[in-house]
Order: C-alpha cells, then sequence, then structure tokens
C-alpha cells in the first residue's frame, strides 16, 4: 500500500483546520445571539418575558426560581400583591398575569422592567439580593 504524498496531507490538515474554524465560527454566533443564559443570578434559571424581547400587552411575567428561593416582584415600580401571582410550586416559579381588577389589567406600551426581590427560604428575607430585567410590549 502506497503512503498518501506530503500533498494529500497538507490538503487534508488544512480541511481539518478549515471545518474546526467553521465550527468555532459557528459557536460564537449561537453565543452572541443568546447570552442571557450567563446573566442571571444562580438563585433565577429563567424569566419570562426574555430580556429586551418584545411581547404583547397581556403576557404573563414568569420567574423560575432555583430550589429552596421565593421572591417578590414589582413591575415599572409597582408591587404586585401576593395575592395576584400565581406560585407553581412543582417548578418553583412564581407568575402575574395582567387583567381585569388586578394591579396592573396590562403591560405598559413600550418599555417594561421588573425587579425581583429574591432569598433563601431558609435565611429569610432579611437576606434579599436584587434582580431586574426589561422587556418592550405593544
Amino acid at each position: 500500500m502506497d503512503l498518501p504524498s506530503a500533498r494529500t496531507n497538507r490538503l487534508i490538515i488544512i480541511g481539518a483546520l478549515a471545518i474546526a474554524a467553521a465550527l468555532f465560527g459557528t459557536a460564537i454566533v449561537v453565543y452572541l445571539g443568546n447570552p442571557r443564559t450567563t446573566d442571571l443570578p444562580v438563585a433565577i434559571q429563567e424569566v419570562s418575558p426574555v430580556a429586551q424581547s418584545t411581547v404583547v400587552l397581556q403576557s404573563d411575567v414568569v420567574v423560575d426560581l432555583a430550589a429552596g428561593y421565593t421572591a417578590e416582584i414589582d413591575i415599572n415600580g409597582v408591587p404586585i400583591p401576593e395575592d395576584e401571582i400565581t406560585e407553581v410550586l412543582a417548578l418553583n416559579q412564581i407568575r402575574f398575569s395582567p387583567g381585569a381588577g388586578k394591579t396592573l389589567e396590562r403591560l405598559f406600551t413600550e418599555q417594561n422592567c421588573v425587579r425581583v426581590n429574591y432569598w433563601l427560604i431558609v435565611q429569610g428575607p432579611l437576606n434579599t439580593q436584587t434582580y431586574t430585567w426589561c422587556f418592550d410590549a405593544n
């Protein structure tokens, strides 16, 4: 059996490097398109609407917390009362749905900012931390 020529080896190496560069470039584009996951505190697994997104005025505001945490929210500086928050205990989520007769009947047109005051349940609210994000509604 004949060994590949030096030229063939160079072409194989150049092809492998080109594929590696393309994969690396794709990884960078994907990361830059979705950096929000690294911007959240450890205690908050996900928020909805996603920061800097655009949603409809009746969209729910959801905070998915890590196990062992609880939270309160305010939207555009307006505290949301506990009796208007839906807790999904199995997922450790809190959810506010704007509607008739509630503190907010709908989100504000254009920018909305949500502040989450969260804490470890065992430590109590004296050790509260804060996370804020904004999104648009129309």
